[in-house]
């Protein structure tokens, strides 16, 4: 009897279902968002997901997409889509404020641990915010 090392039969395997590495979808497929905006670039960048979907033969998840593309045409408006962005703003600015506290209390009880933690934490809360206000933007 021959032996087969088992990462070869491995790979024969997949190979023969179809489940190999994703691939992108073609260039033509997509679309380029960047210069849309609100609720044309959600739409914009779901349809993008669905043909990445499509190029890698995954019907569950284009399904999905489907499904949220169709809600995201009914319930999305450009005001309710500011307004969501605005709101994770204001909630990113109260996660700074309240970050920079601990920043404080860690400097006033002098552990330099606990100070390395708080700067840590404050900068990825700013980095949250950065993130949230760039959302805005789009």
């Amino acid at each position: 009897m021959i032996r087969t090392p088992r990462l070869v039969l491995i790979l024969a395997g997949t190979l023969l279902t179809g489940s190999a590495i994703a691939t992108e979808p073609p260039p033509s497929a997509l679309r380029d968002c960047s210069a849309k905006l609100g609720c044309a670039a959600k739409f914009c960048h779901i349809e993008n997901r669905i043909a990445a979907a499509q190029a890698n033969g995954n019907a569950p998840q284009e399904k999905g997409l489907r499904r949220a593309l169709a809600k995201a045409r009914q319930a999305c408006t450009d005001e309710t889509l500011e307004a969501d962005r605005q709101k994770a703003i204001e909630e990113a600015q109260a996660k700074v404020a309240e970050r920079e506290e601990e920043l404080a209390e860690a400097r006033d009880r002098g552990s330099e641990e606990k100070i390395k933690r708080a700067q840590r934490k404050l900068q990825e809360a700013r980095a949250e915010l950065s993130a949230a206000q760039a959302e805005l933007l789009q």
